[in-house]
């Protein structure tokens, strides 16, 4: 198909989140694999997925972006609409999309950050992505204890899969993202407080095993970032998911002032603290340069005394 929009947008991160200052770049819309809590259910998407070939417009689209920014750093998200990897023709295209970019990077002095974020184990078996001057790859893997694995993201890779394509990402020299999202909280029956605290240290117990197989395998010199982001769901979306009895919407949300339900700001918060303790014990006190939230406010990011820094500060 030919898009017949444009390709490139700044992410809307929404009413007063901060700006972590990434562009998306939408070659593709769609997703087979079918996460429960997936906005593109509820977006104004193709039932089957599509790849747009009409690259030609993309390429004007980033000479605009590149004369008309003097920024040197550019960070493109290439798996927001769509997952980066769900088939071998979705990388073929990128592989297209990069040859292109790397040509333009190349005459405006850009240096460019590809995310290729995935729910998938594809990069053991699709061919790799060429190497391009001023190209970097960002394998970003979503990451969440197999529990949630299983309840909500059915189609996808296990755990131990995802923790084996990091491996082979990191044998093509590709910088590695790990994406801790959305992270959920798993329903409370009769909910107290005592209850409330048992599941979200239960919780964190989860996500500590999987930083400790990670740091057996990871190799720190190509470690891009860290993102922690708990689930957040749009009005239409949690409507739906109310209604199904879905466990997605059992625990307690609220409004945010972006129009998306989420979980307490002492709730999130707690979460956030306790992964940060987590992971600096785990990889040591530096890791906190390489650690940012995904789509929170900066009220949140302050009471985790974590430093306000966009995605294209943590490039190098």
């Amino acid at each position: 198909m030919k898009r017949k929009i444009v390709f490139i947008k700044k992410y809307d991160y929404g009413r007063g989140v901060f700006d972590l200052g990434e562009y998306v770049i939408s070659y593709a819309s769609s997703c087979h694999l079918g996460c429960e809590y997936c906005y593109l259910k509820f977006a104004k998407t193709p039932k089957e997925p599509v790849i747009y070939e009409n690259i030609e417009v993309l390429e004007k689209e980033l000479t605009q972006l590149f004369l008309e920014n003097k920024a040197q750093n550019f960070y493109f998200n290439l798996g927001e609409t769509t997952d980066a990897f769900l088939s071998e023709k979705h990388i073929e295209t990128i592989d297209k999309i990069s040859e292109v970019i790397s040509f333009l990077a190349e005459k405006y002095d850009k240096r460019i950050f590809l995310e290729l974020r995935t729910k998938t184990d594809n990069i053991l078996k699709f061919p790799s992505l060429n190497k391009r001057k001023n190209i970097f790859y960002i394998y970003a893997i979503s990451l969440l204890p197999e529990e949630g694995i299983t309840n909500f993201e059915r189609n996808t890779a296990s755990l131990e899969k995802r923790i084996e394509s990091i491996k082979k990402a990191q044998k093509l020299s590709y910088f590695i993202g790990l994406r801790f999202e959305p992270i959920i909280v798993y329903p409370v029956l009769g909910i107290t407080y005592e209850k409330v605290i048992k599941s979200l240290k239960g919780l964190i117990i989860s996500y500590n095993k999987i930083l400790e197989k990670i740091s057996s395998i990871l190799d720190f010199d190509l470690l891009h970032s860290i993102s922690l982001g708990t689930l957040r769901l749009t009005k239409k979306q949690y409507k739906y998911l109310k209604e199904k009895k879905s466990k997605l919407a059992f625990f307690e949300m609220v409004l945010s002032p972006d129009k998306k339900y989420r979980y307490s700001r002492p709730i999130r918060v707690y979460i956030y603290q306790e992964l940060i303790k987590s992971l600096k014990e785990i990889f040591g006190e530096k890791i906190v340069n390489k650690i940012y939230l995904a789509t929170e406010f900066t009220y949140i990011w302050k009471a985790c005394n974590l430093p306000l820094k966009s995605i294209v500060q943590l490039l190098g």
